[in-house]
Order: C-alpha cells, then sequence, then structure tokens
C-alpha cells in the first residue's frame, strides 16, 4: 500500500448508449481527485485512461524491475502488457 487512504470511484449503466458520457464523467472524476493520490491499485485502474497509469500502480523499484523481466523473458514482445513502454 502507497498511501493511507483508498478512494476508487465507480459508474454502473445498463444502456450501451450511455457508454461515452458515463466514461467521460469516470474519467473526469478520477481526473479531478488524481493529484491527491499516490497511485492506482492496478487491478481496478482503468489503464486506458493515461500512459502512467500502470506504472503508478507500483512503487518505482517494483515498476522497474517489471519491465527487467518482461524485456528478459518476452524480448520479442509478444505478449500483450500493462508493462508496454509509456512516456516517463
Amino acid at each position: 500500500m502507497l498511501g493511507t487512504s483508498y478512494v476508487v470511484p465507480y459508474a454502473i449503466w445498463d444502456d450501451p448508449a450511455d457508454d461515452t458520457a458515463n466514461l467521460r464523467w469516470l474519467r473526469d472524476t478520477v481526473q479531478s481527485v488524481e493529484p491527491l493520490g499516490t497511485g492506482h491499485y492496478i487491478a481496478e485502474a482503468d489503464l486506458l485512461a493515461a500512459p502512467s497509469r500502470a506504472a503508478r500502480s507500483f512503487t518505482p523499484a517494483d515498476w522497474a524491475r517489471l519491465r527487467k523481466l518482461k524485456e528478459r523473458y518476452d524480448p520479442e514482445n509478444v505478449f500483450h502488457s500493462y508493462l508496454q513502454p509509456h512516456p516517463q
């Protein structure tokens, strides 16, 4: 655990026609509180919302270790992963 609190907004809806509006609301809401946070819980992070989300789900040392393991065991990048390169 990186912080002392855990805050997670959820959005649930039934009609696929509402996807765009609800995803926008959810991402805007998360973005508004993100400066107050220290990271993301990897199993619940919206990894598509920003390239930095996967890295912010781990300590910097753990993220570096995971990247090195991926480079070692998947040098050809065969397997899709949230460990893909991202802006530093």
